[in-house]
């Protein structure tokens, strides 16, 4: 059932990306056929290019759909620790807004809550938080089976969460524009920098 739906997703995905191509030329083809009064290919590629730029720009443009992460392997010399639970006090684990897609065995696992609309983003809540965090204490209930993404992120040299990280100051300014409630939300905000999400087509 679990691989059945994944191939129902890609699918899905797949004509997702379908429609949007055939959304950003429809629209290009208005606004020559207005402005020009004529088709021009080379006209017509320019304003679909800038249509799509638009529609990215506002959060509208239709995302692949389905998303799985595929880890690559931090170098254990650049992996700084990081005390949380000095600093929790200041961040209040503000790096678990951060999104990203589960793993393929993340979400096989069955322990792992995803976003139904947005399949296999983690969950997150109406703050954009993930699910599994306690809103009280701000620990991880599924700390033993965290995803791999959450074990390997270390915030030391991440300057879109501390602006200074020594003396424990916070970029709010990043923060309050990117990590708000549930809706869209830019690459940057990803929780690593990853490649693309790998979409499994291949999966039934």
């Amino acid at each position: 059932m679990e691989r059945g739906s994944l191939f129902t997703h890609t699918a899905l995905s797949e004509t997702a990306e379908r429609v949007t191509e055939v959304e950003t030329f429809l629209y290009g083809l208005i606004n020559v056929l207005v402005a020009d009064k004529a088709i021009d290919q080379g006209a017509l590629g320019q304003a679909a290019a800038a249509v799509r730029a638009e529609l990215d720009q506002r959060g509208e443009a239709m995302s692949p759909g389905v998303a799985l992460r595929v880890d690559t392997d931090v170098p254990a010399d650049t992996f700084v620790p990081v005390n949380c639970a000095e600093r929790m006090h200041v961040c209040r684990a503000v790096c678990c807004r951060l999104n990203f897609a589960l793993s393929a065995a993340e979400v096989e696992s069955g322990t792992l809550k995803w976003d139904l609309g947005r399949p296999y983003q983690i969950r997150q809540d109406a703050t954009g938080t993930c699910v599994h965090i306690d809103p009280e204490n701000h620990g991880c209930s599924v700390y033993a089976d965290r995803p791999g993404v959450c074990r390997g992120y270390s915030c030391a040299n991440d300057q879109r969460i501390w602006s200074d990280f020594e003396n424990m100051q916070l970029n709010t300014a990043w923060i309050e524009e990117n990590l708000h409630g549930v809706g869209p939300r830019l690459a940057h905000a990803a929780m690593v920098r990853l490649p693309d999400p790998v979409v499994r087509p291949d999966a039934t």
